[in-house]
């Protein structure tokens, strides 16, 4: 079932960076933007944007296909990133890049819950075995094990970076490894989980 092992490699890639970039936001944008406000606004917009982007998705994927559409929300959501990358501490900019991955963010995530079964349905056509219990608890355990690597990540990073809570100024390696937690590492993934999900295919319309 190739299109399920496919599907179950951009697990790894998607949450590990889902994880990852929410669990450094408030280093973010205290360590390194110098402001704890914003983290409070950027994390309500990425808990309110992505809800309004769900009504987007059903219209976007009977048009463009849900793989397509997959791909396609997952670069919006990329883009968004490198906004945010360029902006610096310019609050604007650094708020329309939120608005504009929280988007991407949105559509992408409801489209991989529809998507999920898909894989299922192709393996129970072609080998005539429903496996639908299988792959689906395989699937919940590799979310878990993204979660896991994604603390992992982020405890490494900031024993490297050699990160003090509470301190009026990190250290240049501190501040590297915070970026590489919110925008580099999530951005590979991104990268990552698009150029797999290109080689998602199925007989199913997907």
């Amino acid at each position: 079932n190739k299109p399920w092992l496919i599907f179950a490699l951009n697990i790894i890639f998607m949450w590990t960076g889902f994880f990852l970039q929410t669990s450094a936001i408030v280093y973010y944008y205290t360590a390194v933007i110098g402001s704890k406000e914003l983290s409070v606004t950027i994390a309500t917009i990425m808990s309110i944007v992505p809800m309004a982007a769900n009504f987007l998705v059903p219209a976007l994927a009977g048009r463009m296909g849900k793989r397509n559409l997959y791909v396609g929300s997952a670069a919006i959501q990329l883009a968004g990133l490198v906004v945010i990358l360029f902006a610096g501490i310019n609050h604007g900019a650094i708020l329309a890049g939120a608005v504009v991955t929280a988007l991407g963010y949105g559509m992408k995530e409801s489209i991989y819950f529809s998507m999920q079964a898909d894989p299922v349905d192709y393996g129970e056509w072609k080998t005539g075995v429903n496996t639908a219990g299988s792959l689906s608890a395989i699937n919940g355990f590799l979310g878990k094990v993204a979660q896991a690597a994604a603390g992992g990540i982020s405890g490494v990073l900031l024993a490297w970076g050699a990160y003090q809570g509470g301190a009026s100024a990190q250290s240049s390696n501190a501040v590297l490894a915070i970026k590489a937690m919110y925008l580099y590492i999530p951005m590979l993934l991104l990268i990552c989980s698009i150029v797999t999900m290109l080689f998602y295919l199925s007989l199913i319309h997907i």
